[in-house]
Order: structure tokens, then sequence, then C-alpha cells
């Protein structure tokens, strides 16, 4: 597989409803992301998923405050919980009240991502409210890790769970994390680039190994983190120490997906990572997790799930019509509908659309030219229909990117040869093709078809411009150690003498 992301058996992603991107009318600006921190509330109604008794949760006046910098002394409570959401009230109002009679002492600390106005629920209920402009923050881990480390500062607890609306809750925790972060067991999974993110991460833990066992916890909704992993890992200034233009462009767009950029986060700080019991994932089987165990405390669903994910079937129950209120922004039509888009973060174009950098890495990134152009070839030629990434209706200019490294070009009077049988580096008395270009000149040379105008990454192929024998083609594989592959021939530069 010639990819960063070496995958099999992966769990499908948490499906989130069809989301349109927000529109305001000129007649009025964007409002500033708003949060509100109520008290605790009356005793919640039934659990939809079991019949048990609602405990009461006792009230306490508390008046609205800004989060501040974390205590340096002890946490608030042992748990708190990070709810991200959009939309779906009952799913939202079924899972604060869930909290609530499961985790009574521990706070709660809900985020919209530019969806409903969450603040009467929480002013109910005794949540802390966040509402942050819309960002498809999933796929974008800039404004994504700072809401999550908001809300960590926030509720100030030794551990903060994340929960998305399709989970639901049953029980409190009986197996205690044992890890700094940890969700549920992905089987197969695994991740490319390891030898660049544990280098990074040796920089803080000396001889730190990102291991097949973290590479397979999936941290989605259910997931758990320490608090002082995430305030370390996902600060702005160490997030950015990460080079996510390298990643994105040796590896798959799904790099930028918030359970799997969390993960290159964490590690790449040293913090340890490991599946959590406690988190179930539920496929085919009505009652049996495929991963996970049967009384866990949260599930996480499939799309496959029978009769759909249970949350997402819930119906308002009377009065909760009250608990909620639309979205101040226009989501529906007009130039913004490219909220839903994928890669397409601008730290300029998102401070310009809603008037400041709440919610968001303080620290501008940019995507690369590279992969502006893999993934939105049109706007190197086209108006521009992406308000996230360049000015509607203008021709996008294109940036100068000077940290990108730029190769030396091919030798006019290089000799190319091929390698007789496989082999993992270049053999005595030549030298290993460089570049692209190099390639690209190599194959002109030696009559080869060159399969791709870019590097590939294949962990499993030698490292340089290869011969793929079943294809009959080459291509440049940028991987950071290549190995020898039975179906793959070594296109090297001859020294010299």
């Amino acid at each position: 597989v010639s990819a960063a992301l070496q995958m099999s058996e992966a769990l499908p992603e948490p499906v989130a409803p069809e989301r349109s991107a927000a529109t305001i009318s000129a007649a009025e600006s964007p409002a500033p992301p708003v949060i509100h921190r109520f008290a605790p509330p009356e005793p919640p109604p039934e659990d939809p998923f079991e019949v048990a008794p609602a405990p009461p949760a006792p009230v306490v006046p508390a008046a609205p405050e800004p989060a501040q910098v974390p205590r340096t002394g002890g946490r608030k409570a042992k748990y708190g919980f990070y709810l991200h959401v959009y939309a779906d009230p009952p799913a939202v109002i079924y899972q604060v009240r869930e909290v609530r009679k499961h985790f009574p002492d521990s706070p709660i600390y809900v985020m919209s991502d530019g969806g409903h106005d969450f603040s009467p629920l929480c002013e109910k209920e005794g949540c802390t409210f966040m509402l942050c402009p819309p960002a498809n923050d999933r796929w974008h881990p800039w404004p994504f890790f700072r809401r999550l480390y908001d809300a960590a500062v926030s509720l100030n607890t030794e551990y903060v769970i994340m929960l998305e609306p399709d989970n639901t809750i049953h029980g409190p925790i009986k197996r205690e994390p044992n890890a700094d972060a940890g969700g549920l067991l992905v089987m197969g999974r695994s991740f490319g680039l390891g030898k660049y993110v544990e280098q990074m991460a040796r920089e803080r833990v000396p001889g730190f190994k990102w291991t097949k066992t973290s590479m397979s916890s999936g941290l989605c909704g259910g997931a758990y983190f320490r608090t002082d992993a995430i305030l370390d890992a996902l600060s702005d200034e160490n997030m950015m120490k990460i080079d996510w233009n390298y990643l994105g462009d040796k590896g798959s767009k799904e790099i930028f997906s918030s359970d799997f950029a969390m993960q290159y986060a964490f590690a790449a700080r040293g913090w340890r990572i490991a599946p959590w019991e406690e988190s179930a994932q539920m496929d085919r089987k009505k009652d049996e997790p495929l991963t996970g165990l049967k009384d866990s405390a949260f599930r996480h669903y499939c799309s496959c799930y029978p009769g759909g994910k249970p949350t997402y079937n819930l119906k308002l129950q009377k009065g909760d019509s009250k608990l909620f209120r639309q979205s101040p922004y226009e989501l529906t039509s007009g130039p913004f509908s490219s909220s839903v888009c994928q890669v397409c973060y601008n730290y300029t174009r998102y401070v310009t659309i809603w008037g400041s950098d709440k919610c968001t890495n303080k620290i501008p990134f940019y995507l690369s030219e590279k992969l502006l152009k893999r993934h939105h070839p049109d706007l190197t030629n086209k108006p521009c229909d992406l308000p996230w990434l360049c000015e509607p209706g203008k021709i996008r200019p294109k940036a100068s990117n000077p940290d990108e490294p730029t190769a030396a070009p091919p030798d006019p009077n290089a000799v190319y040869m091929m390698t007789d049988d496989p082999v993992a580096v270049c053999p005595k008395g030549t030298k290993a093709v460089e570049s692209v270009e190099q390639c690209k000149a190599a194959c002109e040379k030696l009559g080869k078809k060159l399969a791709y105008e870019e590097d590939v990454y294949a962990e499993n192929d030698p490292k340089g411009c290869i011969y793929r024998v079943p294809d009959r083609d080459v291509v440049f594989n940028a991987a950071e150690e290549g190995r020898e592959n039975g179906n793959r021939l070594l296109i090297c530069i001859e020294v010299k003498s």
C-alpha cells in the first residue's frame, strides 16, 4: 500500500449529519464565540436506553466566568467531559443528562462547531457551553486541537473524556485509565512516518517508541486524555512543531482527520496511548461489541449497526425544544457552503471571515502549494469557490512557501542503471536517485514509464527510484526507510570514478 497510513480492518469513522456552511448577512458581522458556565441541574429524566433511577444532583450556584490557565495544584475532579457537537439536539441532551446521572461530580463542557446554541441546555443542566465558528474541525487539527485544549483548561480535571453525538453512556467507569490517552481498539491499524514522530518525541522522552499497541487505539468519541498530555501536546506551540504539510504530503488527507491527527500529536510529544476496555465498538451485532467489553461505560457505533446509531433515532422529549437555539450562523446556503470541506484550512481566511482567531490555533498555518494542487487543483487557474482558502471570485495567488526544500536539477550527463535483482539499497559503484525530477530523467534515458509526477510513500518498498515489476512502471518512493521487495528493482546513478 503506497500510503503513510497502513490500515487493515479499520473501523468506520463516525458519521456526522451532512453540514452546509455558514453565511452571515452583510448587515451584521460574525458574533464572537461565546462561553456560558452554569450551575448543576435538577435530576435528569429516565435513560432512553436503560431503565434506572436518576440520582439527584446538588444545585450549587455558580456565576459564569471565563476559562483561565489551569491551576498548578490539584484538579477539580478525576473526570471531566468534553462534548464535541454540531446539531442533533436529542442526542446532545441525552448525553448531558446521562453524564449527569452516572458522573454527578464531573464537570461538562459542550462545544458546538458552528452549529446549534446549547446554552439553554447548560443553563438547566449545569454545564459549560462554547459556541465556536464553523470550521469542520473534524478535518482540521488547528481549530480541533485548540478547542479540546480550551475545554481541558476550563474543566481542570485529571482526565478529559471526549464524547461525540453518536456515543451512548452505560454506567460508571470500572477500569481506570492506564495510559496518557486511550480509546476503542482498532484491530490491525498502524501509521506511517514513525521515525519522524519518534525523533520528535525523544526530545522530551528519550528512547520513546510509537508502538503498534498505541497505534491501534481509536481516539474518537469515548476516548480519554490525561489533561497534562492535552496541555502539552495540543498547545499551539507544540502542535505547530509538527510539519503537517510534510505529513499530509507523504501520507494521505486522513492524517488531518481528528482521530488520526491526535495520534501524531500525542506520540510526537512522547505521551503513551493504549486501547481502553471502557470504550466499546458496536458493529453488526446488536448486543455484542466488535471490540471492548459488553459492560463498557461508553459505546461507539458504526453506520452498519442494526437499526442505525441509537442516539440518532432519539426524538425530542416534551419541553426539550427550549433547550437549544438554531445556530446564529446561517448554515443552509450561500458562499460559505464549503464548511464541509476537507483540507481547507487557512489562518488568514479564518480570521477574515470570523473576525478573530478565537477557537483556533494562534500560530498561523497554511497548506503547502503541493497539497493545494493535489486536493484542490481547480484553484490554480479558476476563480476561488472555497472561501475557507481564498477570497471568493478571485484567482488565488500562489504562495512562495520558502521553507519547502527544492531538489537539485538532474545532471544531464548522469548515467542510470537498473538492478537485475531486488535490493534495498543501490549497489557499490552507484548512488541513489534523490528526487522525482532525477527519477523522471532516469525514465527518459532507460525508456521506462513514470507512473506519478509526485513521490509516493511506501514503507514496504526500497527508498528511491523504483521499477515496479508487475506494473511495468516507475515511481519515486520517499519513505523514511526502504526495504527490499521481491517485485521491485532499484534505479541508481553510476558514480564516476
